[in-house]
């Protein structure tokens, strides 16, 4: 049962972001903006009433945004993971697992969370906030323990 979960989960993920990929392309906000102008001229051919026209009007602007902001969105997204990406890259102390971070799975994701939450747990106690550490040693004693 749990590896059907789990493989749901990552079809869902691989949809999602596909899906984003799509909505964000500028070829598909063109095609929304032919299905607008068809949507809106039938409107207007058929005598609707200005109420049911400008009712369209907003509809269309807001279909239409939502393939702008998502366009946005993924180039947001790309420019901030190439940037943490050299960030981590530059990093002499930092993990080399960080740096295509953005293609780890929601599980994976969260099992990379809970051991920085082991790493902060770990620098508090040593009350060692002017230094860094890596994860990679927390990582390791986590798959020592899996292991044994």
């Amino acid at each position: 049962m749990k590896k059907l979960v789990l493989w749901i989960e990552r079809k869902f993920e691989v949809f999602t972001e596909k899906t984003a990929i799509v909505l964000g392309h500028s070829l598909t906000f063109f095609v929304a903006i032919a299905i607008v102008v068809c949507w809106i001229s039938l409107d207007i051919i058929h005598s609707s009433s200005w109420h049911s026209i400008i009712n369209d009007l907003v509809f269309s602007f807001t279909f239409l945004m939502i393939f702008i902001l998502q366009k946005m969105q993924n180039k947001f997204s790309t420019v901030i993971n190439v940037k943490l990406n050299e960030l981590v890259a530059s990093q002499e102390n930092a993990s080399n697992r960080l740096i295509k971070a953005e293609d780890l799975t929601e599980e994976e994701l969260r099992k990379l969370a809970t051991h920085y939450q082991t790493l902060s747990k770990s620098l508090e106690k040593n009350n060692s906030r002017v230094g860094s550490e890596s994860i990679e040693h927390v990582i390791d004693e986590a798959e020592k323990e899996e292991n044994k």
